[in-house]
């Protein structure tokens, strides 16, 4: 049976968009996943077989009153996202933004470093050193990508990897 990596958008980052962990996963069980699995309370959920996303997120919504995206990503596809990272550091410092697909044409603001950025085939993947707070991108350029894109830092992508062995 297949395995597969759910990542939710922006809950549980304010009063707002509370989404307890053990309903998220009753969630995706009544959605038809098993062996379901929740890492952090941010939105990460291993799983096993499929879910109907716009239903499943109907029913978080319904369920918790949290309107979120969800992006599903295959085991072997998350192992090569996280694989192609070209940056090297602390891993709370370098992050993943993983997407359904990646624009053809990014534009990618001048004036941020010491920051990186490093537009691959299936990610965003950047290097933070002053910290992910302290970043100088602005909101605007994460518009130029599909909604369900979502960031991860690379010590959390690496607990979910250790989830899907």
């Amino acid at each position: 049976m297949t395995r597969s990596v759910g990542l939710l958008r922006g809950i549980n980052v304010g009063p707002t968009t509370k989404v307890p962990m053990a309903t998220l996963r009753s969630l995706f069980e009544e959605a038809g996943a098993t062996d379901v699995t929740t890492l952090l309370n941010s939105g990460n959920v291993v799983f096993s077989g499929s879910v109907d996303v716009p239903a499943l997120l109907a029913r978080i919504r319904s369920a918790t009153g949290v309107q979120t995206h969800l992006l599903v990503v295959e085991a072997a596809t998350f192992r090569r996202v996280a694989g192609a990272m070209p940056f090297a550091g602390d891993e709370s410092r370098l992050t993943i933004t993983f997407m359904p697909s990646v624009p053809a044409h990014v534009d990618i603001p001048n004036g941020i470093e010491p920051e990186l950025i490093h537009v691959g085939a299936e990610a965003v993947y950047q290097s933070f050193p002053d910290g992910i707070s302290n970043t100088k991108l602005k909101p605007a350029f994460w518009k130029q990508f599909p909604a369900e894109s979502t960031a991860r830092n690379l010590r959390t992508v690496t607990k979910v990897l250790a989830l899907l062995d």
